[in-house]
């Protein structure tokens, strides 16, 4: 092996530690995420508790992402906003309204698209989502005095609606009264499969690079 051999060789060796560690650590994320994936899910096929023992939960800082809420009172539709959205492959509105429970506590509901002439709904079922991922880097800004969202701003929704509270949304599991509602599922993004197969795939690329260039015969 020649001299200049030796530095091709180590700079492969330190390549492929830190490609395969990145690969393997991947891999740990990938089980971890689908941990909670299937946890965030058993939660959401859960009995519903009520919406003010959820209230109180996020007030103390818990986690209830996810978690199946029920409630009596009555939907606000004086206050409704507009959050863009899609129905059907086709983009549209879903209509945000405050939910005044019979407690008094309020609540963001998030009714989905609206399909006809909306009516009062004095029962509410639903799960929690906190939406608290801030603005995407593609989303428009949005306009509170033209009544269109463009992405899960809560506080500032929550005033424009014209009350303030725990920052969390309820999605409505139920269709009917006018609105259809959107899916219930699990939003959590897990490409960590892609990411370890990719670092795994530059490490094999490294490989075969560095093979190649040590295996060459010398110019004449």
């Amino acid at each position: 092996m020649t001299r200049r051999v030796w530095p091709v060789l180590v700079a492969t060796l330190v390549g492929l530690a830190i490609l395969c560690s990145l690969g393997f650590w991947q891999v740990q994320r990938l089980g971890q995420k689908q941990v909670l994936i299937a946890a965030l899910q058993t939660r959401m096929n859960e009995a519903p508790v009520p919406l003010a023992y959820a209230l109180k939960r996020v007030s103390a800082g818990e986690d209830v992402e996810y978690l199946k809420v029920t409630a009596s009172g009555a939907l606000d539709l004086t206050h409704i906003l507009k959050k863009q959205s899609s129905f059907k492959g086709m983009p549209a509105w879903e209509a945000i309204a405050p939910f005044i429970a019979s407690d008094g506590s309020t609540v963001l509901v998030d009714l989905g698209v609206a399909t006809a002439t909306p009516a009062p709904i004095s029962q509410l079922n639903g799960i929690v989502r906190l939406h608290n991922k801030g603005k995407g880097y593609f989303d428009n800004d949005n306009s509170a005095a033209n009544n269109e969202w463009f992405w899960w701003d809560v506080p500032a929704m929550q005033k424009a609606a014209g009350f303030s509270g725990p920052l969390m949304i309820v999605q409505s599991l139920q269709s009917g009264s006018g609105f259809e509602a959107a899916e219930a599922k699990v939003e959590l993004a897990n490409n960590h499969l892609g990411y370890a197969i990719t670092w795994f795939g530059l490490a094999l690329a490294l490989v075969g690079v560095s093979g190649a260039f040590m295996l060459r015969k010398p110019n004449a």
